[in-house]
């Protein structure tokens, strides 16, 4: 499967991808998965895993979608997870 990110189909604009990688490395690691496993559910390779975590490559809507579906949580938890607080309660 190809590990292109073109611009269009990226979040970046949207958010600061550092912050969406750590956002999204603490889910995975809460949820116990390796990386090596949410690259397989991704459809990317570990590498790409990394980078994304790090900031270094853009999430892209369908990855997105992918990691939420996998990790069970809802997309805006990872985009923006001050906007998805515990037990409804607003931040």
């Amino acid at each position: 499967m190809a590990n292109r990110a073109p611009a269009a189909d990226s979040l970046a604009s949207e958010s600061d991808p550092q912050r969406v990688g750590e956002t999204l490395r603490t889910i995975r690691e809460l949820r116990g998965v390796t990386p090596l496993r949410m690259a397989q559910a991704l459809g990317i390779s570990r590498s790409y895993v990394y980078n994304l975590e790090s900031g270094r490559k853009p999430l892209t809507y369908v990855l997105l979608a992918r990691a939420a579906a996998f990790l069970d949580v809802p997309q805006i938890s990872i985009m923006r997870p001050e906007s998805a607080a515990p037990d409804g309660a607003e931040q």
